[in-house]
């Protein structure tokens, strides 16, 4: 029996061009607010960028004790930023990829001898990295796939470049609402998202909040949520020192809810873990 992926639906071919787009953005941002909200500024920016590391470590470290046999493969590096702290993890190799020939360029010289290749996670992908990795990771990265054939197709690669019994691990904003479309962003049922992953023959071992109440909450209909995330953009667009300000009076707050919550309102980790046995049939 031939069964089709949850997450496409019909939609016609979309104008945005996410290469031309990220390429010219991370070229004109080339740090982290290239792969952040321009608007926050970098002082903010580099709060959340604080927690992210702080709730990947807790996250990892309580999935497994030694990374030294593993072998990872970041998809859409960016800045780097991942690609740092699996290699502070002590995994036994890390390869980064990205859309972009910008943020392959900067990240060959800032981390050789790393391997860095430029990839399309939504296109095909080469033979010879079938099943070579342990763990596949894509932080920030899937709802920036706009188009849902490709969000799709990246989900396939993601298992395929993973040896039976590894790890996916990758942060996405699952909605409990219909899908939601911006010009560079996609926000997909959490529903959808998992069934295309049980498909894929992926076991969900974890799903944990990335943030709770740094950044936008998509997923909530409750007022004072809202009202309390348009003052908090209302201030930090006043300054990049209010966000300095205000990052580091909520960042152990942060630190607390992340670990507290089992679902958030916005940012997500979700990890995976590929079947020992069998694939999945398009």
């Amino acid at each position: 029996m031939v069964r089709r992926s949850a997450i496409a639906t019909p939609q016609p071919p979309p104008s945005f061009d996410p290469k031309a787009y990220w390429e010219d953005r991370l070229t004109r941002h080339p740090g982290l607010t290239g792969v952040g909200s321009t608007l926050f500024g970098i002082y903010y920016i580099g709060w959340l960028y604080r927690v992210r590391r702080r709730v990947f470590y807790r996250l990892m470290r309580s999935l497994k004790d030694d990374f030294r046999s593993d072998s990872v493969f970041d998809i859409g590096s960016g800045t780097g930023f991942y690609l740092e702290l699996w290699r502070k993890l002590g995994v036994k190799s890390v390869t980064g990829s990205d859309l972009t020939n910008a943020s392959v360029s900067r990240l060959k010289a800032a981390f050789a001898p790393i391997r860095i290749i430029r990839m399309d996670i939504g296109g095909d992908l080469e033979a010879s990295q079938h099943g070579r990795y342990n763990i596949v990771s894509a932080f920030d990265v899937l709802f920036h796939i706009v188009d849902d054939a490709h969000y799709g197709r990246a989900l396939e690669n993601a298992h395929s470049l993973l040896a039976p019994g590894g790890l996916f691990v990758f942060s996405d904003l699952l909605i409990h609402e219909p899908l939601t479309r911006g010009e560079h962003v996609v926000f997909r049922p959490l529903e959808a998202v998992m069934k295309e992953l049980t498909r894929l023959g992926f076991e969900v071992v974890r799903r944990v909040p990335m943030f709770v109440m740094m950044e936008y909450p998509h997923d909530t209909k409750s007022r004072v949520y809202c009202f309390y995330w348009r003052v908090l953009t209302f201030l930090l667009r006043q300054s990049a020192w209010v966000g300095l300000v205000l990052g580091g009076i909520f960042y152990p707050i942060e630190l607390v809810l992340t670990a507290l919550f089992r679902e958030s309102p916005t940012t997500e980790i979700i990890v995976c873990r590929k079947a020992t046995g069998g694939i999945f049939r398009t």
